[in-house]
């Protein structure tokens, strides 16, 4: 599910480097880590964080995925960037992945789709702040069986919005399950409307602080309560339930607009 053909992923300590070597394998990533943890974990070493920067920042590499501070990342980017056409994209994350951060490069460059990837790997909040995607304020939780085509999924996330008394261009995201995250029809869907998709961990769903309607399939099938509805909570900032759990033909969606006081 790599987000680009080529990403390296970095970190500076062990624990960052434990998290790192996850994200590189599920994104088919080049992992680099300084060279007395290198070995151990069969990475790319290096010996001076502010030289590696500075070689992945040459204009060859399309996206860094760094496992460290943000200030770390921000001083260490600041003198390579030229312009958010060129640079490379980049995503910070925390040492214990509690957040995706889409740091430089974020639209044109690929990395707030990469911050949705990293957080799909590790179960982190993507941190968005291009006013485009920051200013839509709807969340669409999908399910669908194993091999829907994309026109099906299409069809239905069209006339979920229609039911909902909004359009597809005021969602902000496509949230579904961890299963999903090779669903070529859910992929190809997102794609054609340029939205981007964050599968939640199975954790998330199983989270006693949330008490969510149970349905027999879901519950049989991967042990989880539901997919669209909670799906959907769980991506949103403060959500209201706008469009309650709804199957149409063989997809189930739900769709909650994010509430905040200065809008």
């Amino acid at each position: 599910m790599a987000p680009a053909p080529e990403v390296t992923v970095i970190a500076v300590t062990e624990a960052g480097a434990r998290l790192a070597q996850r994200i590189a394998t599920e994104l088919g990533a080049e992992l680099h880590l300084p060279r007395p943890l290198a070995a151990d974990f069969h990475a790319v070493p290096y010996d001076s964080l502010g030289d590696q920067f500075a070689r992945l920042m040459d204009g060859t590499r399309r996206a860094i995925v760094a496992v460290m501070a943000q200030g770390i990342v921000t001083r260490m980017i600041a003198p390579h960037l030229r312009s958010k056409y060129t640079d490379p994209a980049v995503v910070t994350c925390d040492e214990v992945g509690r957040f995706a951060i889409s740091t430089a490069s974020g639209h044109e460059g690929g990395a707030n789709l990469l911050a949705h990837a990293v957080a799909s790997v590790t179960g982190a909040t993507p941190v968005i702040t291009t006013a485009t995607e920051a200013n839509r304020r709807h969340v669409l939780g999908i399910g669908c069986r194993r091999g829907t085509p994309q026109e099906t999924i299409l069809h239905a996330i069209t006339t979920g919005c229609q039911q909902a008394g909004i359009t597809p261009d005021q969602l902000r995201l496509l949230a579904s399950a961890w299963v999903k995250k090779d669903e070529a029809g859910l992929l190809a869907a997102a794609s054609s409307l340029g939205l981007y998709l964050r599968f939640l961990p199975q954790s998330a769903y199983q989270n006693p602080l949330f008490h969510f309607i149970a349905h027999d399939g879901p519950m049989r099938h991967l042990g989880i309560p539901g997919v669209a509805e909670p799906s959907a909570l769980l991506a949103a900032a403060n959500p209201r339930l706008l469009l309650p759990r709804t199957v149409i033909d063989s997809v189930t969606i739900a769709i909650v607009q994010e509430e905040f006081d200065h809008v």
